[in-house]
């Protein structure tokens, strides 16, 4: 069904033709951000649907990075990794798979050769290392290789220290998720595991400690140099609670992680879970790195790094619809951005009102990284399931934040138009304005990707979009727009999972 379809694709984002606006901010203290220097440079489309947010590396040498998207189809099952040299729009490789590849693209030399190579996973446990240069296959994940029967969606997963001691970095991820399930049926497990990076052999898996599933794409991060590596990882979905919850390395090798720390618990009598992905920056200033993170419920919650204590909590129904919402969900992993005066980055949220598929209104909220007081919110009938980017745009040392609106429109009845679009904007925290990129067919529900793609010292803008969501003649789009922004010297947010691909925030 597309109701199943949408929400599938969703879950997966989390944790993922038209014209140049004609609109700027308002040139108020310095705000004006000049959208017509605006460049298109190159696009290029391929077959299938693609819902993996872009990450790039230099993949043939000419140093310029190149990006990597998963794509795909649920049904019939079929989908590729495909790489793009970020020069010229061209494809270097297009590797096909046995399903819908999803997640997002993670780099490091893995059969010893100095060039970088590519891990992606997707749906059916299908898991690839993909040689960065030629496109052959280094190793695929087989199912067969463990007693368990089971194996369901592999998110976006990390890089840690070579564990088995053939001097290449091994592989952290999850496992969990069972698209074929109606919203409400009961799910099965997910698993934390660790791979071999070089072969993709099993070095350890673990069930979840509450027997839950998992969406959420793991985070590997020091609070500080001084203390353990922690393992940040979530249970739960759309409609069954779960936890934000800490273990170690050695606990998922051990096979066991009963006895992982519950950061975040879920809410009273609300069957919600996590499945964005946590952000890691340092709200308290004492160079200890904590988290915030977004429950599916529409709580925004921020922790401290060094006992995991509440700092602050923000609960979107307390504030939308001027507190009159019954029901908040939360889709994308937010925003860190310095959108105040102050050394404290700050949190930019998207919020659906309602239950899905019945969402009656959407909002986006700043929120003050210090304090935790809502700022700023605004209302939109337009969902925005992709994660937003935080980035200084103007030179005023204040990041805009670039995100993604539309989809498909909603209402009390669910969704209402079958004309799938989408719109990039900038909001600009100088006077809370918003100017208008594009707006474009199709949908886009995959984070952009902004950086400086050709070592020029200015900024490029790499978005996606796909025709539909089901259809099995649907077509991707990819699109270089250089901005002719010169780049700041720090990228506070700028890709899916940051500018690193770790979770982690880039501070100034």
């Amino acid at each position: 069904m597309l109701v199943n379809k949408i929400l599938s694709t969703l879950i997966i984002l989390s944790l993922f033709a038209g014209c140049f606006g004609e609109s700027t901010s308002e040139d108020t203290n310095n705000c004006l951000i000049s959208t017509n220097k605006f460049e298109n440079i190159w696009e290029i489309s391929g077959e299938y649907n693609t819902f993996s947010s872009p990450h790039a590396a230099d993949l043939n040498g000419d140093n310029i990075l190149d990006i990597v998207i998963g794509t795909g189809m649920e049904v019939p099952a079929k989908g590729s990794i495909v790489a793009i040299d970020g020069n010229n729009g061209n494809i270097l490789w297009d590797f096909k798979t046995g399903q819908e590849m999803f997640s997002s693209a993670q780099f490091e030399d893995l059969d010893g050769d100095g060039e970088l190579d590519v891990i992606l996973g997707g749906r059916g446990d299908q898991l690839k290392a993909i040689d960065g240069q030629s496109g052959d296959l280094i190793w695929s994940f087989d199912s067969n290789s463990s007693e368990r029967e089971n194996w369901y969606q592999f998110y976006t997963g990390q890089f840690i220290n070579d564990i088995d001691g053939d001097g290449v970095f091994d592989w952290l991820t999850s496992n969990g998720g069972d698209p074929t399930k109606a919203p409400n049926q009961e799910r099965e497990n997910g698993y934390l595991m660790i791979l071999s990076g070089a072969s993709g052999e099993i070095l350890g898996v673990a069930d979840t400690p509450d027997n839950m599933e998992t969406y959420m794409s793991p985070i590997v991060y020091n609070p500080h140099p001084s203390m353990e590596t922690q393992i940040l990882f979530g249970t739960g979905g759309e409609t069954w609670h779960g936890s934000l919850w800490s273990t170690s390395i050695d606990a998922i090798l051990n096979g066991d992680i009963s006895n992982a720390t519950e950061i975040v618990s879920p809410s009273n009598n609300i069957e919600k879970g996590l499945i964005s992905t946590p952000i890691i920056l340092d709200l308290t200033n004492d160079e200890v790195l904590d988290i915030v993170v977004t429950m599916f419920d529409g709580r925004t919650i921020a922790i401290n790094g060094n006992d995991f204590s509440t700092i602050w909590e923000v609960d979107a129904k307390e504030y939308a619809e001027n507190g009159t919402a019954e029901n908040t969900e939360t889709w994308a992993t937010p925003a860190a951005g310095y959108f105040s005066e102050d050394s404290t980055p700050d949190i930019f949220v998207h919020y659906t009102i309602g239950e899905w598929p019945q969402y009656t209104s959407f909002w986006t909220a700043q929120i003050d990284g210090g304090t935790g007081i809502v700022s700023w919110m605004e209302e939109t009938k337009h969902i925005s399931a992709a994660s937003p980017l935080a980035i200084d745009l103007n030179g005023d040392n204040l990041d805009e934040v670039v995100m993604i609106r539309g989809m498909v429109e909603f209402n009390e009845n669910g969704p209402t138009n079958p004309e799938l679009s989408h719109e990039v904007l900038i909001w600009n925290p100088c006077d809370n304005s918003n100017s208008l990129i594009f707006n474009r067919a199709g949908i886009s529900v995959a984070s952009p990707l902004i950086t400086d793609l050709d070592n020029d010292g200015d900024l490029e803008m790499i978005t996606t979009s796909s025709s539909s969501f089901d259809s099995p003649t649907g077509t991707w789009n990819m699109y270089r727009t250089d901005l002719n922004i010169p780049s700041p010297t720090s990228i506070t947010w700028g890709a899916y999972m940051g500018n690193n691909y770790d979770g982690i925030v880039n501070t100034k």
